[in-house]
């Protein structure tokens, strides 16, 4: 009798097609950094086409350098360089940029991406920087540097180095305080550069204002970060009086009340800082004669000298936005302090149940020893 032709079949031999590498899963991301920076380049080109003496500028006021059309342009170009190589086949297969020297090339470009932008933004947005000439080039700057943040976040997820949420994941307050340090520091060093431009006594006066602000919640937020790391163990040493929670630990009722603390503070400080004349009053800055006569294309206010002589000039700064950035993470803090004292009591209930069958372990062992040692010795004795 023959066999049914399915069962005289061979089995399938594995293919000999060639293997090709994958494609980058942080494309999305690349086109994001690419898109952002074109935007900033020809933002800055149609800046660079109008006359440099404008309205709201000093007569003092000079060209911006060209070197700012550099970072858009560099982080526009290499971003498409890593796209096209990774969308063309027979140029991935041989040059793999996602797993050039095991993925650490790709983590060294990204992570100078981050620097460049860090310093680039710096740069378009100290005060009176270029970046307030058009709200283009001061929102695709700081989107940039965000962009470029989150191709190493998901760079550093790819190959488990740590990443902002495994850096932000010990509390639910935790990212909220990142934010109110990172606002802080922003508004104080804006504030601080603001300083040496400003021409009017209020304005200094509020730019010295802004610094306190900054410096304060900047400590605040530093002190509980670092508590959240168990950095400040000398605090600890002063808490193990404590059963149930350490009071200057994170989820107690310390960060309670300087949250609230802090966000008085940064409510006297947006009062302050925002209000018509002081220096974050609006992002792009202003500036006019004590007459409200504009200055016109030529650097003339079309007036007499006493006019010229009442000018004054509020510089584009980044207060603005980072004081009520700072002000809504701080309130974020205080709202999410309940869930985060839930879940740090839950902890501590734990970390004592484990330390209790710790004990009652060590106590068994302990009794079972004791039992061998007295049968150990009445045998001695027997004997």
């Amino acid at each position: 009798m023959t066999m049914p032709s399915s069962q005289t079949q061979s089995p399938p031999q594995p293919s000999s097609s060639p293997t090709f590498a994958e494609h980058n899963k942080k494309w999305k991301a690349y086109l994001l950094l690419s898109t952002t920076s074109l935007v900033n380049f020809v933002s800055l080109i149609d800046v660079f086409d109008i006359p440099f003496r404008s309205l709201f500028r000093t007569p003092t006021y000079t060209q911006h350098s060209h070197i700012n059309l550099m970072f858009g342009i560099v982080t526009f170009l290499t971003p498409l360089f890593i796209l096209f190589f990774d969308f063309v086949s027979c140029l991935r297969n041989k040059f793999d940029f996602a797993t050039l020297w095991d993925g650490k090339l790709e983590g060294y470009t990204l992570l100078v991406h981050v620097l460049w932008w860090t310093f680039g933004t710096a740069f378009m947005t100290k005060a009176g920087g270029i970046a307030y000439e058009a709200l283009n080039v001061y929102f695709s700057s700081w989107a940039s540097l965000f962009s470029s943040i989150h191709l190493l976040d998901l760079w550093g997820g790819e190959k488990d180095v740590l990443t902002i949420r495994e850096l932000t994941r010990l509390s639910i307050t935790l990212p909220a305080w990142w934010a109110v340090f990172w606002s802080s520091i922003v508004t104080f060093a804006s504030a601080a550069d603001a300083i040496r431009i400003v021409q009017t006594p209020s304005a200094k006066k509020s730019c010295e204002f802004a610094v306190a602000v900054g410096v304060i919640s900047a400590i605040v937020s530093a002190f509980f970060i670092l508590q959240h790391y168990e950095f400040l163990t000398c605090c600890c040493r002063c808490c193990e009086g404590f059963e149930t929670m350490k009071w200057l630990s994170y989820g107690g009722w310390f960060e309670l009340a300087c949250s609230l603390l802090v966000n008085l503070w940064f409510i006297i400080g947006v009062d302050q800082l925002t209000s018509a004349g002081q220096i974050s009053s609006t992002i792009t800055g202003e500036g006019k004669s004590a007459f409200g006569i504009l200055w016109d294309d030529e650097g003339k206010d079309g007036g007499d000298g006493d006019e010229v002589a009442n000018f004054y000039y509020i510089p584009g700064t980044n207060i603005y936005m980072s004081i009520w950035i700072g002000f809504i993470s701080s309130v974020l803090v205080t709202v999410r302090w309940k869930e985060a004292r839930a879940i740090k009591f839950a902890e501590t209930r734990r970390e004592e149940g484990d330390r209790d069958v710790d004990v009652n372990v060590e106590n068994v062992l302990d009794d079972e020893d004791g039992d061998k040692e007295e049968e150990e010795e009445e045998e001695d004795y027997n004997i």
